[in-house]
């Protein structure tokens, strides 16, 4: 075990290397609010679709296709139990506080950290896994997380009609069909996957550069809420997750990194636009991010070691 953890730590430290590298670079004025929001726009709607659509190039294998399946239909059940844990946690309080912790103990940064981290740990196989989980990931966030949010009715455009779905519905035709994508756009497509972790790493860092850590600190709300978030719900999810006969290690793993990341970004995005707990948002993002050097690790490497 701890030769796991030991590896794993390491692939996380790079992480949060590059996150200085963001944090120091807001600080110093080199990176602004205009620029760090346009680097999101670029990850989202240009690099996303990239790593989904790289993830999927492959050529079509009937057991890579059910282990998909399976993999897709796991992750939706325990998306689904987190969502109920969320709501039995949070049912007293004011109401833009409540709708903002759910949503922090609901949505994980999986698309930022969780892609990079499961790529590095389980290689071509996590990132396949890591993007699967991110569209379900987003067929929740704009079902549930949005109209528990914003108080509004569901958007269907919104939940189709995002990057990373439109990535996937790139990519598994490639899968299916064992397309060949001619070697140029291959090439372009990959390079730009590339961009994925180093891009998703300094924004984050652009994010807690802008947190007031002193009011973070402050707020115990932020505590239990890291402790739910990184602990917590991974200790009630993982052992269940485990006991499942059909997923394989690359799977399981993938899954504990998935539902150990740290509170997702959109939920400070969210708050700010449908004028929810803004501030206790931002502080929740911040502080599960930097707590999770230490959790993300442990869990892993307890999760690679048990199911070896």
């Amino acid at each position: 075990m701890l030769h796991s953890f030991l590896i794993v730590f390491g692939q996380t430290l790079s992480l949060f290397i590059m996150i200085a590298v963001g944090f120091g670079m807001y600080k110093a004025g080199r990176i602004t609010d205009t620029g760090a929001a346009q680097m999101t726009d670029l990850l989202l709607y240009a690099v996303t679709p990239c790593v989904v659509i790289n993830a999927f190039n492959r050529p079509f294998d009937p057991q890579t296709a059910r282990s998909i399946a399976i993999f897709a239909t796991v992750g939706a059940i325990f998306m689904a139990l987190s969502i109920l844990i969320g709501a039995l946690v949070f049912r007293k309080g004011e109401a833009g506080s409540r709708t903002v912790q759910r949503f922090a103990a609901v949505f994980s940064n999986c698309g930022f950290m969780g892609i990079p981290l499961a790529g590095a740990v389980c290689g071509e196989m996590g990132t396949l896994y890591a993007s699967i989980f991110v569209v379900i990931f987003n067929l929740f966030q704009w079902t549930y997380g949005f109209a528990m949010m914003s108080g509004e009715k569901l958007s269907l455009r919104k939940v189709f009609i995002n990057p990373c779905v439109l990535g996937l519905m790139a990519g598994l035709p490639v899968f299916l069909l064992s397309v060949s994508i001619p070697a140029p756009i291959e090439n372009a497509v990959s390079m730009i996957a590339a961009l994925n972790s180093p891009l998703a790493m300094i924004i984050i860092g652009t994010h807690l550069a802008k947190a007031d850590l002193i009011s973070t600190l402050k707020d115990t709300r932020c505590y239990f809420s890291a402790l739910l978030r990184l602990v917590l719900l991974p200790a009630v999810i993982m052992p269940m997750i485990i006991a499942l006969p059909w997923l394989d290690q690359h799977q399981t793993v993938t899954l504990a990194v998935m539902f150990g990341a740290p509170v997702a970004a959109s939920c400070a995005l969210f708050a700010t636009k449908f004028k929810r707990d803004s501030g206790l948002a931002s502080r929740m993002v911040a502080m599960s991010t930097l707590f999770s050097i230490a959790t993300l690790p442990v869990l892993v490497a307890i999760v690679k070691t048990v199911t070896e």
